[in-house]
């Protein structure tokens, strides 16, 4: 008794390249999507998009941005590499004259990962000066994560 296949299909170079190439690019784009799973690094953002906000700081630093015009601020999450959120808390400090100290905690989180890039966590009693210590620090980090890759 003789076994005979179902289906008989010959194999040729071209059928053995193809699925050669197709097993290959399978792999590498494996190797890809395990490569881009982490957070971006901070130079690598072009987009931000800044979470809404009834504080007076974050317009105050959305404008600061869109002055430095190293990044794009975009109105649409699905347009931006990062989100940008920044909660503020006031506080009185009693004192001969009354302080109003404000703390302001600004997060970069990558949209895709939901990883956070880069924070900074400052203090003062003017919000002009508070913008200006954010938005520095920003663009020394910048330059450092830029420098370090």
């Amino acid at each position: 008794m003789s076994i005979r296949p179902f289906l008989r299909v010959p194999v040729g170079w071209a059928t053995v390249s193809l699925l050669s190439v197709l097993a290959l690019s399978s792999g590498f784009l494996a190797g890809q999507a395990t490569v881009s799973a982490g957070p971006l690094r901070l130079f690598e953002v072009k987009t931000i998009y800044i979470a809404p906000s009834s504080d007076d700081l974050v317009r105050l630093l959305k404008s600061r941005l869109e002055q430095w015009g190293t990044v794009k601020v975009t109105p649409r999450v699905e347009e931006a590499d990062a989100v940008l959120s920044c909660e503020t808390e006031s506080r009185i400090i009693p004192a001969k004259v009354v302080v109003k100290m404000i703390d302001a905690q600004v997060r970069l989180v990558d949209r895709h990962s939901q990883k956070l890039i880069w924070s900074t966590k400052k203090s003062t009693s003017w919000e002009n000066t508070l913008v200006d210590d954010i938005f520095d620090q920003l663009k020394r980090d910048r330059e450092k994560s830029f420098s370090s890759y």
